[in-house]
């Protein structure tokens, strides 16, 4: 039995066209825009998993998630861009870093992002969060991280094998691939700063000792996010600092209590695009940490621009448009779905 897969080439597209077919595509996880040079694109796929790998070769292609989008389409699975061969310039807009072959770019999809490449050979393997969270819980710290061969080359390995034998692996093997992906990529990070642009990001300061504290609260309050009282005085006592000091390490993200809110938020948007969850919004609510059904939805309208059930709603319907249309884009999109 075969992987699901996908196979899209613009070689034999006459070029008004290809561009337009190539952005179709794509629509459902990015912006695409041309970068200067001849265009070009040949992209094979494989569905494993909870994961999704691409081969593709590229040429004057920028792709690009902005905070509008973001917001919109609430992916936030995380993507690994192994780079073979070609130029590669990607990360957090404004803090781009041109990418050698053999690197691994980690990306937060959560998180704005743009790239610009220029006839590169790429694997980029879209993963759901909740294979790598538990075992990298800062990985938002890491969006725009670059590994180099001597950190991820293991990783690195893996997703060469795993693209060079796709198409006959056996689907135990399959099951089994998706965790091992989380797995090479939290003993590559190991020990690892993140960089000072993801940073930023994840709204920090580029203070070490700031930092680790930073961090430590971010990995207290995922492993507590589920209770109705967690606070900034629980946190604090939690990470033994007192809480002014808590509050200056938020302090980009306009304190601690807002901070706590977008996490939940977050997660309960987390589980509304999770196929099979039956729970209904107030469960949902109550379950991470929200005390008021009504303060919920008004947060969650205001953080994603529409009510939660509205926002489940859609979800569903692009999930059955998808099923009926059948093309390479619909396939795709409800592929990204389910990474949920």
């Amino acid at each position: 039995m075969s992987l699901p897969s996908i196979t899209f080439s613009t070689d034999r597209l006459c070029p008004d066209l290809a561009f337009g077919a190539y952005h179709d595509l794509y629509a459902a996880g990015a912006d695409v825009a041309r970068v200067g040079g001849p265009f070009h694109a040949r992209v094979q796929a494989y569905r494993f998993d909870r994961m999704i790998l691409f081969e593709r070769s590229l040429n004057g292609l920028g792709h690009s998630r902005n905070p509008t989008r973001v917001r919109r389409d609430a992916f936030d699975h995380i993507t690994l861009h192994l780079l073979m061969v070609g130029e590669m310039l990607a990360g957090p807009p404004g803090h781009e870093r041109r990418m050698r072959p053999g690197e691994i770019l980690v990306l937060d999809n959560s998180l704005p992002q743009q790239s610009r490449s220029y006839d590169v050979n790429v694997i980029s393997t879209p993963v759901a969060r909740d294979l790598i969270e538990p075992l990298v819980p800062d990985i938002r710290a890491f969006h725009g991280a670059i590994l180099p061969e001597s950190v991820g080359g293991l990783l690195g390995d893996f997703l060469v094998s795993l693209t060079r034998r796709s198409a006959m692996l056996d689907p135990g093997v399959v099951t089994r691939s998706s965790s091992t992906i989380g797995m090479l990529l939290a003993a590559a990070l190991r020990g690892q700063d993140p960089p000072a642009e993801a940073v930023v990001w994840a709204g920090t300061h580029d203070w070490p000792e700031e930092e680790s504290r930073r961090r430590q609260a971010e990995a207290f309050i995922e492993a507590h996010l589920s209770e109705a009282d967690l606070n900034a005085e629980v946190i604090a006592s939690g990470i033994a600092v007192s809480r002014s000091l808590l509050y200056r390490a938020f302090s980009g993200d306009g304190g601690v209590a807002r901070y706590l809110r977008q996490r939940r938020l977050e997660r309960v948007r987390q589980a509304l695009r999770r196929q099979g969850e039956t729970r209904s919004v107030a469960t949902l609510a109550y379950a991470y940490g929200f005390t008021s059904e009504q303060h919920f939805n008004r947060s969650f309208r205001d953080a994603f621009g529409c009510p939660p059930g509205q926002f489940r709603a859609g979800l569903n319907r692009r999930r059955s448009e998808a099923r009926t249309d059948g093309g390479p884009r619909a396939i795709l999109t409800e592929w990204l779905c389910e990474l949920y």
